[in-house]
């Protein structure tokens, strides 16, 4: 297997569909680096500090189950589903939900588009899917008739789509560039593109944390380029490379801190709570 095929195509490495709960270390290097899931767990955090006990969880788009299986509250409902459209994803996640022993959980393989949700959920999470997804305006919907009245939605997507590294702008064009270049990125959403429709679909937003700075919007970049070039060359070209990315990476990490420490009032993705509308 490649790892473009890990990257790109979701397909999960056999080694941990052998031993699986080798994911909690892939859980704490991604919660370590990547910017989007330091704002999700800050914000479901504030969630269950107002709302501590959530019968029903449901995370769309689970991916290899992030979320689920960091969370310790969620090890506690009554009924945590992890719906996924990548099939290897689900399989990853049942085999790690089975050696655990998380018998609440459960985990079903669709398209986001045509999932059936359970009726009062509590806490719906959609942590950078929603703009993979052409008929966003009926997931949301969808969304807002399966929440319980006082229910939440935790929804993280990218917006703005303002590029900075004229190299970085360049490579964007290369075949198999990124996640975003294999599968196509149906929504590019602005600020108020995303809010009218989050109020179209009937949500109130409570809370609205944007992020991805310049600085760290610019670092983000970089990286990429890193994974760029680590993918495309030779392994003899790895010895130039490396060196350079472990100068580069406590950098990149400082940079996302800061991220979230700081305030802005727009960026290249955004962190929203939101609720149904009340009448």
């Amino acid at each position: 297997m490649k790892i473009s095929d890990i990257m790109h195509h979701q397909q999960a490495p056999s080694l941990l569909l052998r031993f699986p709960q080798l994911l909690f270390l892939y859980f704490r290097l991604n919660r370590l680096s990547v910017l989007r899931m330091k704002y999700a767990h800050r914000a479901i955090r504030r969630i269950l500090q107002e709302h501590p006990a959530p019968k029903i969880v449901v995370d769309a788009g689970c991916g290899m189950g992030d979320y689920l299986f960091t969370v310790p509250e969620f090890g506690r409902t009554e009924r945590t589903i992890g719906i996924d459209v990548s099939a290897s994803n689900i399989e990853l996640c049942q085999a790690l939900a089975a050696s655990t022993g998380r018998s609440n959980m459960e985990f079903v393989c669709s398209d986001l588009s045509e999932a059936e949700l359970p009726q009062h959920t509590d806490l719906i999470l959609c942590i950078g899917v929603l703009m993979y997804i052409a008929d966003d305006g009926k997931v949301l919907k969808n969304f807002h008739r399966s929440l319980a009245m006082d229910g939440r939605l935790a929804l993280y997507a990218a917006v703005n789509y303002r590029r900075t590294l004229p190299l970085f702008k360049r490579l964007s064009a290369s075949p198999g560039f990124d996640y975003d270049q294999v599968i196509g990125r149906p929504q590019t959403y602005t600020d108020a593109q995303l809010e009218e429709r989050l109020t179209a679909a009937g949500f109130t937003i409570l809370e609205r944390r944007p992020s991805f700075g310049r600085l760290a919007a610019t670092m983000f970049e970089i990286s990429a380029i890193f994974e760029w070039f680590f993918k495309s060359w030779h392994p003899l070209a790895w010895t130039i490379l490396v060196p350079f990315y472990l100068i580069f990476y406590p950098l990149y990490l400082i940079s996302m801190s800061a991220d979230v420490r700081g305030s802005r009032s727009t960026g290249n993705g955004v962190m929203i709570i939101a609720s149904k509308r009340t009448i």
